[in-house]
């Protein structure tokens, strides 16, 4: 087995774990203001859809040209995003709070606020890989993101949820884990779940190979 032909299964493995470390360290980097972190999301998900259709190429170049075409729609979805998860938190505290001395609207809202949050979930999951694939008004694109994460929920759906379910769950109880996805795990959950997205998009999108002046992909 020649390792130094670059068709070499070992050598294109390690190409790929490369792509993913710097694709990582970019989004990482990128969503240290927290108010950016939905153009981070829409750029790397640029980045893994471009590679999944088109192969491995410019990851650094791809990923800002994205970040920055994207910036203020991904932005205005991150932060509605961000807002209801802030006030389903303060809404689950409260009734927490609230348990000894109204334990029956206590249980009934905190099952309620749990639901809420498992739905936006849903169509957050989708939300940022549509604004990364999908041109439209952001209302659109929160409607065809909730339309595809119930309407594809099995396996598609259901499947992200628990790459990234997962992800957080081993992240939070082992140190070495929570290390690894620092360093790789953004990134490498978004490629996972990236073939699951590709596989709604390539049955509702109609894509020609990339052009020598396509301002994302060439």
């Amino acid at each position: 087995m020649n390792l130094m032909n670059t068709d070499n299964f070992v050598v294109r493995a390690l190409n790929k774990m490369t792509d993913i470390l710097v694709l990582n360290i970019l989004f990482v980097l990128c969503s240290l203001p927290i108010f950016t972190i939905g153009a981070s999301l829409s750029a790397m998900y640029t980045v893994n859809l471009r590679s999944i259709r088109y192969g491995d190429g410019y990851v650094v170049r791809t990923f800002f040209t994205a970040f920055k075409r994207n910036f203020k729609q991904s932005t205005a979805a991150w932060l509605i995003v961000l807002g209801i998860g802030v006030l389903l938190f303060v809404d689950l505290h409260f009734w927490g709070v609230m348990k000894d001395v109204m334990p029956a609207y206590s249980t009934i809202f905190t099952v309620l606020s749990y639901g809420i949050g498992i739905l936006l979930w849903m169509v957050a999951l989708w939300l940022f890989p549509v604004i990364a694939k999908m041109e439209d008004n952001l209302l659109t694109q929160i409607k065809n993101s909730a339309k595809m994460a119930f309407g594809f929920f099995f396996p598609y759906t259901f499947f992200c949820m628990l790459i990234q379910g997962g992800a957080v769950f081993l992240a939070t109880r082992n140190t070495g884990m929570m290390m690894i996805m620092l360093v790789l795990g953004f990134a490498g959950v978004s490629y996972m779940c990236s073939f699951f997205h590709y596989k709604v998009f390539s049955r509702l999108i109609t894509e020609e190979p990339a052009s020598d002046d396509d301002p994302l992909y060439s």
